[in-house]
């Protein structure tokens, strides 16, 4: 008998063994204030391989207008002093960062106004830690928008920008040289929200939006665009998403408004192909799509969540359930969709960030009335192993979705609390 339970008990062993990674393999920190004077707005975070974080936000204190950036690591978060990295007694906003491993900081670009128009600025970091003086990064008559960094597959970072009738971007190139002379994105401006792909050879792919249908082109290394191609879309285009997969293999997702609401549609480019395939259609049951994200995983899965709201409009938006459908590099469908918020509860949208291991974090604010959000959740495990549902914030303790960047097998979320401060958890 004895000998038959030590068997028994070997038995599990190995079959523990060979198990999942559980959903549940760290756990976040207690919300943590990352301002306290003034007034904050539009955090954003970056989180890198070697466990640095990067936090941006504007922040208004005694009638100043300021870009800061804090700095920090996935194991201790965020520390140290704020940093400011400009000024001025105007309008100072779209603060966002990125982390390039040639520095010993962030990259930072944001927006202000500078001879009658919103123009972007940038600075990044030099080797004694501090941040170069902010280069201004266009000109001209037309004021710039929505800066946000791209990690290309080459290995360098892009700024992506877009102004009223043209987009751009421009390669960080190093602390020695700086930014890139800009290079031209296809589409018409801030309304095309043109996304960007780079290969490991440098071949560029934007996706972007032209008159409701979704368009694709490719530009080889220092080349323009070639002839764009429409991809099928069920009904007028917006919100076009794009995510390169490790292989190489891109997705891009949109809302189709089929008349009676929107759905979810996406379409697949396989690694070492040339062209993307058909489109394929989610939520096409209940209408009422809104918000899809996508985030692509090394375990070789690509999710793409969505809002849920059974609305029949399609324009506007408004809080739903979040769903999360998991996609095989071929495009095909893994399993049916995950629903991320508990029944009967309702969010804006959902952020997702690949945690550098496999895993993706999932955050989002629930929806509890008058504009307030508590901020919740989750881990999906590779396999689609879904974690606990997870509170970050006090109840109601939010004014907007949340951001989150992962790297290292942790995470950072950071979001805007009712007295205006920015607030941060780690999860390690």
């Amino acid at each position: 008998m004895r000998a038959q339970r030590i068997a028994a008990f070997a038995a599990i062993a190995i079959v523990l063994a060979v198990m999942p990674a559980a959903a549940e393999a760290g756990s976040w920190s207690a919300p943590r204030a990352a301002t306290d004077a003034g007034t904050a707005a539009a955090p954003s975070v970056a989180a890198d391989a070697g466990g640095r974080v990067a936090l941006g936000f504007a922040r208004t204190y005694r009638g100043e207008h300021r870009a800061e950036v804090r700095l920090g690591t996935l194991r201790s978060g965020v520390r140290g002093a704020s940093l400011v990295l400009d000024r001025g007694s105007g309008f100072v906003g779209d603060v966002t960062v990125s982390l390039d491993r040639s520095l010993a900081g962030p990259l930072a670009a944001w927006r202000r106004p500078i001879d009658r128009a919103q123009r972007l600025r940038a600075t990044f970091f030099r080797a004694d830690g501090r941040p170069a003086s902010p280069l201004t990064l266009t000109s001209g008559t037309e004021s710039a928008f929505e800066p946000r960094f791209v990690a290309g597959a080459d290995g360098v970072v892009r700024l992506v920008y877009d102004r009223r009738t043209s987009s751009a971007s421009r390669d960080f190139t190093g602390a020695q040289s700086g930014f890139a002379p800009e290079q031209a994105l296809p589409g018409t401006g801030v309304y095309s929200q043109p996304g960007l792909a780079v290969a490991a050879d440098g071949r560029r792919t934007a996706v972007w939006l032209a008159g409701g249908a979704v368009l694709t082109a490719d530009g080889a290394p220092g080349a323009a665009f070639g002839t764009p191609v429409a991809l099928p879309s069920a009904g007028n285009a917006r919100d076009v998403q794009l995510a390169q997969a490790p292989d190489g293999g891109l997705v891009a997702a949109w809302l189709a408004s089929t008349g009676q609401g929107n759905i979810v549609q996406y379409a697949v480019r396989a690694s070492g192909t040339a062209a993307f395939g058909p489109s394929h259609s989610l939520g096409a049951a209940t209408p009422g799509a809104f918000s899809p994200r996508l985030v692509a995983t090394s375990a070789g899965e690509v999710l793409l969540g969505w809002t849920a709201t059974n609305r029949r409009v399609g324009y506007g938006g408004g809080p739903g359930a979040l769903r999360l459908q998991r996609l095989r590099p071929d495009g095909s469908a893994v399993g049916q969709a995950i629903t991320l918020t508990a029944p009967q509860e309702r969010a804006d949208e959902v952020a997702l960030a690949h945690d550098g291991t496999g895993s993706v974090l999932a955050a989002w604010g629930r929806w509890d009335g008058g504009g307030r959000r508590t901020i919740q959740a989750r881990r999906v495990a590779p396999g689609g192993i879904v974690g606990t549902l997870r509170t970050l914030s006090p109840r109601a303790g939010a004014v907007a979705p949340p951001v989150l960047a992962g790297a290292q097998g942790g995470a950072v979320a950071a979001w805007l609390s009712p007295g205006q401060r920015v607030v941060t958890s780690i999860y390690r």
